[in-house]
């Protein structure tokens, strides 16, 4: 009993944070601007008098376009759709008659039912929708056309969270990730093939039973990524460095690619990086398939040994460029999940100046996870 009072008065202590200060400070950079602009622009369009009230509600609103724009709550669609179906169901009921109580606690009610069915939960609109029922007479004077100046503050709070937030880094609104297999198949991306489904994020959910402010995507996201931490952790600090591949082939942009041709062909390789000649910096890569789309046809058949390629095309004509690498201290957590999911079959490994050092395959991440098994096998 005294252990379950302790948990029940540690549970009024404050959440930790997970921001850092630096996004504390764009937060409020980004309300101050929000707000100076829907209220400056209000003010002189509808006037104090029916903009002040709605302040509050509007500062709100801001709170969660920018410090919580990931929120369900926060997407453009909860913010416009709850603002003006809680604020015509407040006028409504401001109009009815009823006494302040009772047109407040049916409105607070019905809001909340009508914006759960719309699917445009968004808890300032319940501030707007008392604004609107047990406000000034003022404001009951306007009626319907209150509409007017909540949908323009809704949705130029909107506007500015639109371009605040992405050009701060922050993805808005809040897109859907793409889980499209990049062969084309109705097959699950090989990281998914084992773990947990979409239906098993919707029976958790249903299992919760309560409202979570974070969208089903976002909470997928989560999983995986404590997933791949709980994966880091298991199998030690294995880095890029300590299972990549030193003793490479490359070429030069100006090299041809009959050369790269037979390089590849020797040595069975399935890629080759390409460096700028004198630093050795990193600035793309050819695949033995960029090479086959520059062969020239013969009327006698292909004969794979015996290619003729276009001749004087260059690789800086055919590479893929910017390349998809890695730093040496990336986890071998991280090189499974793009090695697997992204499909790629191989990564350059470059330093701090883009300088290629190693190149990891697939052949060498399996031989990795091999090894790191055998390690945590019991005796």
């Amino acid at each position: 009993m005294q252990d379950r009072l302790l948990l029940w008065c540690r549970s009024f202590a404050p959440a930790p944070l997970t921001a850092p200060p630096k996004e504390w400070i764009r937060v409020a950079l980004g309300i101050a601007v929000a707000l100076a602009i829907a209220l400056s622009f209000g003010i002189w369009l509808f006037g104090a008098a029916v903009m002040l009230p709605m302040a509050a509600p509007a500062a709100a609103s801001a709170v969660l376009l920018f410090a919580a724009s990931s929120s369900p709550f926060a997407q453009p669609w909860s913010v416009l759709a709850g603002n003006l179906v809680a604020t015509t169901v407040g006028i409504r009921l401001g109009l009815s008659g009823f006494d302040a109580v009772t047109a407040a606690a049916m409105t607070g009610a019905l809001v909340l039912l009508c914006l759960f069915c719309l699917r445009c939960l968004h808890p300032p609109a319940a501030a707007l929708a008392m604004v609107a029922a047990v406000g000034s007479a003022d404001l009951h004077a306007l009626g319907y056309t209150l509409l007017i100046p909540v949908a323009f503050m809704s949705l130029l709070l909107i506007s500015v969270a639109l371009v605040y937030n992405n050009l701060t880094g922050h993805a808005y609104p809040k897109g859907r990730p793409n889980k499209e297999n990049i062969h084309h198949t109705r097959d699950p991306l090989p990281g998914d093939r084992l773990s947990f489904t979409e239906d098993d994020v919707t029976r958790a959910l249903e299992d919760f039973g309560e409202y979570v402010d974070v969208t089903r995507d976002d909470l997928a996201q989560l999983i995986k990524q404590t997933e791949k931490h709980a994966l880091r952790r298991s199998m030690g600090e294995i880095t890029a460095a300590d299972i990549m591949s030193r003793d490479l082939y490359w070429s030069t942009p100006d090299a041809f690619i009959q050369q790269a041709w037979q390089t590849l062909q020797q040595h069975r390789l399935r890629a080759m990086p390409v460096l700028e000649k004198e630093s050795h910096k990193l600035i793309g890569i050819v695949t033995l398939v960029d090479l086959l789309k520059h062969f020239r046809p013969s009327p006698a058949g292909v004969n794979f040994g015996q290619l003729k390629f276009l001749r004087g095309t260059k690789l800086r004509a055919i590479m893929s460029s910017p390349v998809v690498s890695v730093r040496e201290d990336a986890h071998m957590a991280d090189l499974v999940f793009m090695l697997s999911d992204r499909g790629l079959h191989c990564l350059p490994v470059v330093d701090q100046q883009e300088r290629l050092v190693g190149m990891i395959t697939q052949t060498d991440l399996i031989a990795a996870l091999y090894q790191n098994w055998l390690k945590h096998l019991p005796d």
